[in-house]
């Protein structure tokens, strides 16, 4: 029997869903964001295992940020995936980026709720903009070309 559910949504530059494994009593909710990110300089020299690394921290410490002040999510209770191979990244080409977020709560909203939609396309938008968008190393496209 198949309880959970997933949505997709999209925006501007990213594919994203969104969903819980079991809708009934959604203990977690999980956020995918997914694109394909292209180098903005040329260099020999980039570090770019440092530069996934500080992503990855920025959406950690963002969300810890985002429900310091709200109870909907656990601040504590956070898993963030990002993957980025950067043995392929060079100059001029597409590397695959996802990054899935795990979220805890004991609240037991359904994902398919109208408040846990706008929660998590308000967290999805935070993180697009603050994190993706205004990272000066990648340019963040929805297709590989």
């Amino acid at each position: 029997m198949k309880t959970g559910k997933e949505i997709k949504t999209t925006t501007k530059n990213y594919n994203v869903v969104f969903g819980s494994v079991n809708n009934k009593t959604p203990r977690a909710v999980y956020i995918n964001i997914s694109a394909w990110g292209e180098p903005t300089s040329e260099g020999d020299n980039i570090n770019y295992n440092r530069l996934i690394k500080n992503i990855n921290k920025r959406v950690k410490q963002l969300l810890y940020l985002t429900f310091e002040n709200d109870e909907t999510f656990s601040k504590d209770k956070t898993i963030v995936d990002l993957d980025i191979r950067e043995s392929g990244i060079r100059f001029g080409k597409r590397s695959f980026m996802s990054c899935e977020i795990t979220l805890f709560s004991d609240l037991n909203i359904p994902v398919n709720t109208e408040f846990m939609k706008k929660k998590l396309n308000e967290i999805i938008n935070i993180v697009t903009k603050k994190v993706f968008d205004s990272n000066d190393d990648f340019d963040f496209h929805k297709k590989k070309k």
